[in-house]
């Protein structure tokens, strides 16, 4: 079962290779089959909607091996949660505009323009004064210590900064809104969630399909 595109490559390689018999499953998690994906010798495409079964059709991929699931995405995303509880767990505020930026994740280079504008952003918080701002820095650990510090050099009360999230359905369900990067993974949780979202930064390839998917919607801006 292969979520990549370098990984379905590998798998139907080695398949001509060993001559071994084994199924091959493409389940692409963004709203778009770009056009590496080995559509000729995969046994079965997974997508997230129409959209994409539209996109495969023509690349001569028959309809038996076409399957519109949706991005799988764990159960607790689809799970309900009390709002007040989850900002009593997290130590978030119950009468104010809860705002989320997903920030982080293994690897920072992708969230360099995502950061660049939340340092640009930090100095007016203040003046929200209805609004809390949760920043999440994942795995990252010196990021949030540089957010952290430069949240007190302002005299901020109104962000928390936290490092990696173990119950992040959790977190969502407590936020009015979410900021974050376009990946179909991400928005794909925050949909099963049901809170709406602000795309943040340039998309390109497959997440500037995530991008036109989740506005024409409504669901993003």
């Amino acid at each position: 079962v292969c979520t990549h595109i370098t990984a379905a490559n590998v798998a139907v390689s080695a398949r001509m290779l060993l001559g071994a018999k084994f199924p091959i499953i493409c389940v692409p998690t963004d709203y778009e089959v770009e056009g590496l994906w080995p559509h000729m010798y995969t046994d079965l495409f997974c997508v997230a909607n129409e959209f994409m079964a539209e996109t495969l059709r023509p690349r001569k991929v028959p309809e038996s091996r076409i399957q519109i699931t949706g991005i799988p995405a764990s159960p607790d995303f689809s799970r309900h949660y009390d709002k007040e509880q989850m900002r009593e767990k997290f130590g978030l505020p119950k009468d104010k505009q809860v705002v989320l930026f997903l920030a982080g994740a293994s690897l920072p280079r992708p969230y360099v323009h995502f950061r660049n504008s939340i340092e640009q952003l930090l100095p007016y918080v203040h003046s929200y004064t209805n609004m809390h701002m949760v920043i999440v820095a994942g795995k990252d650990c010196e990021y949030a210590r540089e957010v952290k510090r430069k949240a007190d050099d302002y005299g901020l009360d109104n962000v928390t900064v936290f490092e990696y999230v173990d119950q992040m359905a959790g977190l969502m369900a407590a936020s009015d809104l979410i900021v974050c990067k376009s990946g179909g993974l991400t928005v794909t949780e925050i949909l099963c969630i049901g809170v709406p979202m602000i795309l943040l930064g340039r998309a390109y390839g497959q997440e500037k399909a995530n991008v036109s998917m989740l506005t024409a919607s409504g669901a993003a801006l």
